[in-house]
């Protein structure tokens, strides 16, 4: 696919980056709030990440289905649309692609314990949302950051180092992913609630060969807690850390050790409608990488979840934004459908 620059590739997001010191001490400044707070009572979060097509081979941590005793299944399905053009020094990187995930979580609770498989479906392709996204950004006042200056709907994800291709995507993928099995403790719980702590083994059942898989094993723990705020309200925190496996096209590229935040507020409108704002973050996923889009990554989650929509049945809906500029999908939707047994 040819592309067009137009002034867009050389435009410079350097302003907007992060160091990872700054990043850790957000990590670090969440977790001491949490932890020294009460816990509160029931589920609060997005099950979300950073879904860069570049980075759906690599595990890392997010919130978890909260369970009573006894089983939940999840359903989950994300539609991102991205377009990012970024260049820096040696560096050029071009994404152009919409991806469509589907996660089949299954998980079983027993006093303190959970355990729980992750089951990933991956599609990336030209997609058809670009016209929309346009409009979508002149609508809000977002920036198009070169969008409208490459034709709609083709499939490019290109990056390269010295000239030397590192990464490539040209053609549409499909397939299964890498399964993740967790399992989770409640350190502390009472009726209130509970602080848990969880620790996933990622498995190589994807295919690198298709980018759904890094043909290796990834690591990761975590801590999450909540608190109550009023009555209606609560926030809640994770924090964790994922040590990915040398695989895929990125391989030996990684960085080895990924820190991974997300916090926010559940409001409860009423017993059945719940508003949630996320913020999820990320560090670096590239060593050596002075571009945004494979650096510290901020971006918030907006969402509603209704509870007992159905009988034992609860839905979420949320779309995301990238809020430090080019460092995450232009917008991600989400849609949660989870039941309890």
């Amino acid at each position: 696919m040819a592309f067009t620059t137009k002034g867009a590739l050389n435009k410079s997001y350097g302003d907007h980056w992060l160091p990872d010191i700054l990043t850790l001490k957000i990590v670090c400044g969440v977790a001491l709030l949490l932890a020294l707070s009460p816990v509160s009572t029931g589920a609060a979060g997005l099950s979300t990440r950073d879904q860069n097509p570049m980075f759906q081979a690599y595990y890392l941590p997010t919130n978890s289905p909260q369970t009573q005793d006894g089983w939940n299944f999840s359903h989950s399905v994300f539609i991102t649309n991205t377009f990012q053009t970024q260049a820096k020094g040696n560096e050029i990187l071009v994404i152009d692609a919409e991806n469509y995930r589907y996660d089949l979580s299954i998980a079983y609770q027993h006093k303190a314990w959970r355990a729980s498989a992750t089951i990933p479906f991956f599609s990336t392709r030209s997609g058809m949302l670009d016209s929309f996204i346009e409009d979508w950004h002149d609508f809000f006042g977002f920036p198009q950051n070169g969008r409208n200056l490459v034709p709609n709907d083709q499939l490019n994800i290109s990056y390269t180092q010295n000239g030397e291709v590192i990464y490539q995507q040209l053609r549409s993928s499909d397939g299964l992913g890498d399964i993740a099995l967790s399992l989770s403790y409640a350190l502390a719980g009472d009726d209130k609630g509970a602080t848990e702590i969880s620790f996933t083994v990622d498995l190589p059942a994807g295919s690198s060969a298709d980018n759904t898989g890094n043909d290796v094993t990834d690591l990761a723990l975590w801590l999450r807690k909540t608190r109550a705020v009023t009555t209606q309200s609560s926030l809640f925190g994770l924090i964790g850390m994922s040590r990915l496996g040398k695989g895929g096209q990125l391989a030996d590229r990684l960085e080895r050790q990924v820190w991974v935040a997300q916090f926010g507020l559940d409001h409860a409108f009423n017993s059945t409608v719940s508003g949630i704002l996320q913020l999820d973050m990320h560090s670096r996923m590239v060593k050596n990488s002075a571009l945004t889009a494979l650096g510290n990554s901020i971006q918030v989650q907006l969402g509603l979840t209704f509870k007992q929509l159905l009988e034992n049945h609860d839905l979420s809906l949320f779309f995301s934004e990238d809020i430090l500029v080019g460092s995450a999908p232009d917008i991600t939707f989400g849609l949660q459908l989870s039941r309890r047994y």
